[in-house]
């Protein structure tokens, strides 16, 4: 059967019965610290996959699930610092959208901008989620809520004009209102590692 590791230590988990890779995953969260989460899997060394946790357990009798574990607060703080980061990645998305735009390639520019919204869309979600972890005495020190708003206002602007198919007024729209908003994003979210 596969073996466990929990926190660089073997967990004495082998998952017999089990069938799938997430009724192993439930067994290992009650063999963990109470006060700790789970924040990070690695299967045969490699992340995790959406599909593993579905499929069965015995196609994995050979392998090595390495867990690490911490507490929310430790969670928190790690992925708060790399928010900065990600923001820094949608905005090159919407740029490389703007940049099309303005270059006459509407359909790559609309496509650039439909994965650049999604990927702005996504990063709200979690931001939310993981907002919510946050100590309530401490959570006004990470609200990104007016910065989403503002966004947000920005975003609707940006449908009416591609709706209108407006590209010039879009390409403006991108480079004089919403890059430099999610550049001040960036840059307040940069503070996160100053707060931890």
């Amino acid at each position: 059967m596969c073996s466990v590791i929990i926190n660089g230590e073997e967990a004495g988990i082998r998952g017999e019965g089990l069938q799938k890779v997430c009724d192993l995953i439930e067994l290992i969260k009650t063999d963990i610290d109470p006060d700790h989460m789970i924040t990070g899997i690695l299967l045969d060394g490699r992340e995790l996959e959406e599909g593993d946790w579905e499929a069965t357990l015995n196609r994995f009798e050979t392998s090595i699930f390495e867990v690490e574990t911490g507490t929310p607060e430790s969670f928190v703080e790690i992925r708060l610092a790399n928010a900065a980061g990600i923001v820094q990645q949608c905005f090159m998305l919407f740029r490389e959208g703007r940049k099309c735009f303005q270059d006459g390639r509407m359909q790559e520019g609309n496509q650039n901008l439909l994965q650049a919204v999604n990927t702005l869309q996504a990063f709200f979600e979690w931001y939310g989620t993981l907002l919510d972890l946050v100590a309530e005495d401490k959570r006004s020190q990470f609200d990104i809520s007016e910065h989403v708003n503002e966004i947000g206002e920005v975003c609707k602007k940006i449908c009416q004009q591609q709706l209108y198919q407006s590209w010039w007024a879009l390409g403006e729209t991108l480079l004089q209102e919403l890059e430099p908003k999610l550049d001040q994003l960036e840059d307040y979210c940069r503070k996160f590692a100053e707060k931890i």
